[in-house]
């Protein structure tokens, strides 16, 4: 089969074409999440800060929020004054990247820590001098890439930190 100059030039063309419409539509393989807007500026109204995916630097101010989509990979609340009524905390949920979260030094309870969810990635969670007891901690195998779990200054019980491991494969918690 012979080809002309004139083929060739339009399937190129064309292949062009559909290739920056894959890029387009995929967004260059940036990762993106519908609730990582609304964390952040929750997460930020709190005093906290936030790191994105493919990025090491913090948002800590709402000026720093990216444009257009983006996905959460850490949010430290560190002594922030969290509420643990009204499902606030849910807005902590649904973040499919979401890695590391510190709740260190809040007023964190059961009924906060309940409610949160669907973080299918959280290697890491921070729950040191929190008033988090063993009813909600024995359920932490809600996340199951969890591999790193701070204790330090809460009342949860030595069996319920055996309970985890057990149930946790290859976690490591820190009482």
């Amino acid at each position: 089969m012979k080809w002309s100059r004139q083929t060739v030039s339009a399937r190129f063309i064309w292949g062009l074409s559909l290739a920056l419409t894959i890029v387009l539509i995929t967004g260059c393989g940036k990762k993106r999440d519908a609730n990582s807007q609304a964390a952040t500026e929750y997460v930020l109204n709190l005093g906290g800060k936030v790191i994105q995916v493919d990025s090491d630097l913090p948002i800590d101010t709402v000026a720093k929020i990216p444009e257009g989509g983006f996905a959460v990979r850490e949010i430290d609340l560190t002594d922030a004054k969290i509420k643990n009524k009204n499902k606030e905390l849910q807005k902590l949920s649904d973040l499919p990247y979401l890695e590391k979260l510190n709740l260190h030094g809040t007023k964190l309870t059961d009924e906060g820590l309940h409610d949160i969810t669907d973080l299918p990635r959280l290697q890491s969670l921070e729950l040191s001098y929190t008033r988090v007891t063993d009813a909600e901690v024995s359920q932490l195998t809600r996340f199951p890439k969890l591999r790193k779990i701070f204790l330090y200054g809460t009342v949860i019980k030595p069996q319920t930190i055996e309970d985890l491991k057990s149930n946790l494969k290859g976690v490591t918690i820190y009482k």
